[in-house]
């Protein structure tokens, strides 16, 4: 387990909120965290970012060793990042989860990678490859990885083309943040999340 809210030595962080108005947007959230049932709740809304008509973000992240001291767990045993998360707006389209390592830049030069839903209410898994979903060479305007700025700056995913950009097993023996983004897609937002870990699922 790399975040869990239940207190569990090893995996229990402090974390704080970003929003886009520190770039003159307009999105909000609040994140909280029941001990009690052992879930944080990440909640919000993603608007439209007037100097660049376009929407923003809103993200939270571990705060402790300013992102780039702390330690997690190793993870390069496995080979998805795996959540257990539930949400009342699951066809909301800008979730990203992001972990940082071996970088002194653990908000803009961590590794993200998108992630989408099943349609229920419910609890679900989520289970996201680290090859080659997570790029660490994504848009500050859109958090994606295939694209390219207004300047003209080009990103790219992990590919065999582009293997820089890539997750490596020192990366995952080197976690030192872990980070969920709403980004890139206007619109409300709310997810509870039980856990962040690393896994190697059969079938996802």
């Amino acid at each position: 387990t790399l975040a869990s809210f239940d207190g569990a030595q090893g995996s229990t962080w402090h974390w704080r909120l970003t929003n886009d108005p520190v770039m003159g947007g307009l999105s909000h959230s609040s994140w909280s965290i029941d001990h009690t049932r052992g879930v944080a709740v990440f909640n919000g809304s993603v608007a439209i970012v007037p100097s660049l008509k376009a929407p923003g973000f809103c993200t939270v992240a571990t705060s402790d060793g300013l992102g780039i001291m702390a330690r997690f767990n190793d993870a390069s045993s496995y080979s998805h990042l795996v959540m257990r998360v539930r949400s009342s707006t699951p066809m909301y389209k800008g979730w990203k989860i992001a972990f940082a390592a071996n970088t002194l830049n653990p908000q803009f030069k961590s590794f993200k990678s998108g992630f989408s839903l099943t349609p229920t209410r419910d609890w679900q898994l989520v289970a996201i490859p680290f090859r080659p979903s997570f790029s660490n060479d994504w848009s500050a305007y859109t958090g994606e990885c295939a694209t390219t700025d207004p300047s003209g700056l080009k990103h790219n995913c992990c590919t065999k083309a582009h293997e820089e950009v890539c997750v490596t097993e020192r990366n995952l023996r080197s976690i030192t943040q872990v980070g969920i983004w709403a980004e890139g897609h206007a619109g409300d937002f709310h997810i509870e999340v039980e856990r962040i870990g690393a896994g190697s699922p059969a079938v996802v």
